[in-house]
C-alpha cells in the first residue's frame, strides 16, 4: 500500500470519490469473520461502558496526553468539514473524540462515542477494529462497514506502536463517505508515527532522568568528595559528600572559581589540578580563615571525544582513609574488660584502676612481668575510652630494629633514604591521629629515640623522618613494660622526663604467682576455649591435673598457661584430660610436692584416682570406662586388680 504524504491542500477530504487503496482483500476477509461471528449487522447501537472507559483512561494517561495536542492540531485543518478525530485504546475502545457538533450529534445516536467498544468482534468490520486486528492502516468506506449504521461514514485509522513495537491504541478520522480523499488515510499515518515518536523522546528523557537520580544517588553515597571543574577554573558540580566534608553549601561552591574557594597553590596555579595527580597528601585550606582539612586529593582529566573540558578532583579525608586502613589491616581493640579472667584481689584492683584510667585523657604505664596480659589492658582501656571507635595501633619497641623504629612510629619524606617509597608513608602516630597507640616494652626504646617520643608528648606534633613539615597528631598513648624504668633511668638507659610524662597513671598487673587461685581459673577458661578450638571432647579434667597447674609458679605467666593448656589439649587420648599430658617441668615440681618422693608410687596413685573416677562417672560400667579411657576391657581388668578395685 502506498500511504501519501501529510501535505497541505486546499481540496483536502472533499472529493467525493472512492479511490483504491488495495484494502478488498483485507475487508473482504474481516466481512466473513464478522459473518462467523454472528455479528448482527442491523444493530442500531454501538456497546458502551463507562466502568471499561474509566479504567483505560487510568491505564493510558500518557498516551492521551500526548495524543491530545496532534489531535487537536488534526481538527483544525478538518473544521467544519463534518469530520471527526478518535483515539482508542489497543482493544479499540473509544478514548477520546473531537469534532464539530453536529458529526458528534450525529456519532452519538449511534454510541460512537467515548467509552464504545469498537472492535470488530463487537462491531463488524470497520477502521478501527480491522486496523487492530490486521495492524496495519486502513481506510473503510461507505458499504465496506458491516454495520449498516456505519455505512454513512468513511473511516481512516492507523496503528499506534510503543516499545518493542507493541501496539498501544488506534488514532481514527470518520466523516461523510462521499467526502473520501486518499490523503485522509496519509495524514492520520503521519501524526500517528508522531504521536509515537513524542512517546519515545518521553520515554527517553524519562530514561535520562532516572539515569540522572541514579548518577546522583551514586555520586552522592561516594565516601569521597567529589569536583567537578571547568578549563576555566568554574566549579560546575560538586557531590554532597564534598559538602560536608567542606561544610559549605552548593551556593557557596558552584559556579564559583576554584581558586576563591580554596588558597592551595596549586588551585591557583590552575595547570596543576588539570593533569593526573595521585595520592596527593594536603592541607585544603580555605579563603576566610577556616580550619583546614587533611586530605588525599586525586585528579583525573575529563575528556570530550578528544578534547579535555575540565578536571574531576577526588578528596578523600586522611582520617578516613587512615581508618579504613587500620580495619583492613587488623589496627583495632578487640579485648574489653569483660573479657579479662580473674577473681584475685589484687588483680581485680588493677582492673579497676585501668577502667578509672580508660576516662582520663592522661598517658597510662602498664608494669609487670612478660606475659601477663599488659596488651589485654591497653586494648581493653582503650576500648572502654571516648577514643573506641578510633584507630588502637599496637608497636612492639623491642621487636623493631632501632634504626628503623624511627620511621615506623614518625614516618618518612619522599626521598628521605635509598628504596624509600614514593611520596613517603605514613608512620604509626599518623595512622593512630584520633585514637591510642600502645608502645609495648617502651624500656628497649634507645635515648635518641626517647628525645623524638618526648616531642610528641609535649608538643602534640610529629616530623616525618628526613622531611620538615610538622603534623599535629591528637594520640593517646598507653606504653608498657617489664623493666623497672626507675633503676633504668639511674642507670641512665631512660631519660627521666619521658620517664615523669609516661608514668601519669601507672597500672602494676600482678604476676600468676601473686594471684592465688587465678591459675586454676585461667585453666579451666583456656580447657573450653582451645578444647572447641582444636575439637576435642573433654568430658573431665583430673584434679591431679589441676593440683599441678596450682603448683608450678609459671614464670611466663598466663602466656605460658595458655601455651601449655593447648599443648595438653593436643596431647590427650581420650575424653579426660589428665596429668600425664603435662610438661615435664610441671610434673617435676608436682611429684616433688607429692607425699612421698618416689615417682612410680606418684604415677600409681595418679593413675589409681584417674581410674576411681571414670569408674564413678560410668557408674562401674566396665565397657563405658574402658572406652573412655582408651583402653581394652582387659586391660581395665588389670587395672582394677592392681589397685584393688573389684
Amino acid at each position: 500500500m502506498n500511504i501519501i504524504e501529510l501535505e497541505k491542500n486546499d481540496n483536502l477530504l472533499i472529493k467525493p470519490q472512492r479511490v483504491n487503496l488495495n484494502f478488498s482483500a483485507l475487508i473482504n476477509q474481516s466481512l466473513l469473520r464478522s459473518m462467523e461471528n454472528n455479528i448482527d449487522p442491523d444493530m442500531e447501537k454501538g456497546k458502551v461502558s463507562k466502568e471499561s472507559l474509566n479504567k483505560s483512561r487510568v491505564k493510558n494517561t500518557e498516551l492521551i496526553e500526548t495524543s491530545l495536542p496532534l489531535m487537536r492540531d488534526i481538527y483544525k485543518m478538518v473544521e467544519g468539514t463534518g469530520f471527526m478525530v478518535v483515539l482508542c485504546d489497543q482493544d479499540g475502545l473509544l478514548l477520546k473524540t473531537i469534532g464539530d457538533k453536529d458529526i458528534l450529534k450525529k456519532a452519538n445516536k449511534i454510541s460512537f462515542v467515548e467509552g464504545a467498544d469498537w472492535s470488530e468482534e463487537t462491531v463488524g468490520t470497520n477502521a478501527i477494529g480491522t486496523c487492530i486486528k490486521e495492524r496495519v492502516p486502513l481506510q473503510v468506506v461507505h458499504d465496506e462497514h458491516y454495520m449498516k449504521i456505519c455505512q454513512e461514514w468513511t473511516c481512516s485509522a492507523s496503528p499506534i506502536y510503543g516499545r518493542n513495537r507493541e501496539m498501544i491504541g488506534v488514532l481514527n478520522v470518520s466523516g461523510p463517505y462521499e467526502k473520501v480523499h486518499p490523503h485522509t488515510l496519509g495524514m492520520v499515518v503521519s501524526i500517528a508515527r508522531a504521536v509515537e515518536n513524542l512517546l519515545e523522546l518521553k520515554e527517553k528523557i524519562r530514561r535520562n532522568e532516572l539515569m540522572q537520580s541514579y548518577l546522583e544517588a551514586t555520586v552522592n553515597s561516594l565516601t569521597s568528595g567529589i569536583i567537578l571543574v571547568s578549563l576555566q577554573g568554574d566549579i560546575i558540580q560538586a557531590n554532597k559528600t564534598l559538602l560536608d566534608m567542606i561544610q559549605l553549601g552548593e551556593a557557596e561552591l558552584i559556579d564559583q572559581k576554584i581558586e576563591h574557594v580554596f588558597e592551595n597553590k596549586l588551585f591557583s596555579d590552575g595547570v596543576s589540578i588539570f593533569g593526573a595527580i595521585k595520592d596527593r597528601d594536603i592541607r585544603l585550606r580555605f579563603k576566610g580563615g577556616k580550619s583546614p582539612i587533611h586530605v588525599l586529593l586525586n585528579s583525573k582529566p575529563v575528556y570530550q571525544g578528544q578534547s579535555q573540558i575540565g578536571s574531576l578532583l577526588i578528596f578523600q579525608e586522611i582520617q578516613k582513609v587512615r581508618q579504613l586502613v587500620n580495619k583492613l589491616t587488623g589496627n583495632r581493640a578487640n579485648i574489653t574488660f569483660k573479657e579479662i579472667i580473674g577473681e584475685n584481689a589484687l588483680f581485680i584492683r588493677s582492673i579497676n584502676e585501668a577502667i578509672a584510667a580508660s576516662n582520663s585523657p592522661s598517658n597510662v604505664l602498664l608494669l609487670g612481668e612478660s606475659g601477663t596480659g599488659k596488651d589485654l589492658f591497653a586494648q581493653a582501656i582503650h576500648n572502654e575510652s571516648k577514643r573506641r571507635n578510633m584507630p588502637f595501633i599496637a608497636i612492639n619497641c623491642g621487636a623493631i630494629p632501632r634504626d628503623l623504629l624511627g620511621s615506623e612510629l614518625f614516618g618518612y619524606a619522599d626521598g628521605a633514604f635509598t628504596g624509600a617509597r614514593k611520596g613517603g608513608s605514613s608512620g604509626k602516630f599518623e595512622l593512630a591521629d584520633g585514637g591510642t597507640i600502645f608502645l609495648d616494652e617502651i624500656g628497649e626504646m634507645s635515648l635518641d629515640m626517647q628525645v623524638l617520643l618526648l616531642r610528641v608528648l609535649q608538643n602534640r606534633e610529629i616530623t616525618r623522618v628526613g622531611g620538615h613539615k610538622v603534623l599535629p597528631v591528637n594520640v593517646r598513648i598507653i606504653a608498657a613494660t617489664n623493666k623497672n624504668l626507675k633503676e633504668e633511668v639511674q642507670k641512665g638507659n631512660f631519660r627521666h622526663d619521658l620517664y615523669f610524662r609516661l608514668n601519669v597513671l601507672p597500672i602494676k598487673i600482678p604476676s600468676i604467682r601473686e594471684r592465688g587461685d587465678d591459675s586454676q581459673l585461667l585453666a579451666s577458661h583456656f580447657i573450653d576455649l582451645y578444647s572447641r578450638k582444636i575439637a576435642r571432647k573433654i568430658e573431665a579434667v583430673h584434679p591431679s591435673y589441676m593440683e599441678a597447674i596450682k603448683k608450678y609458679n609459671w614464670p611466663g605467666n598466663v602466656r605460658e598457661l595458655q601455651n601449655v593448656i593447648e599443648r595438653s589439649l593436643n596431647r590427650v587420648t581420650s575424653d579426660i584430660l589428665s596429668i600425664d599430658t603435662l610438661p615435664e617441668e610441671i610434673l617435676s615440681i608436682y611429684e616433688q610436692n607429692a607425699p612421698h618422693n618416689d615417682s612410680n608410687s606418684t604415677k600409681n596413685m595418679i593413675q589409681k584416682q584417674m581410674l576411681v573416677q571414670v569408674l564413678l562417672d560410668c557408674n562401674y560400667n566396665y565397657s563405658k570406662a574402658a572406652k573412655k579411657l582408651n583402653i581394652s576391657r582387659s586391660t581395665l581388668y588389670r587395672w582394677m586388680e592392681r589397685f584393688n578395685l573389684k
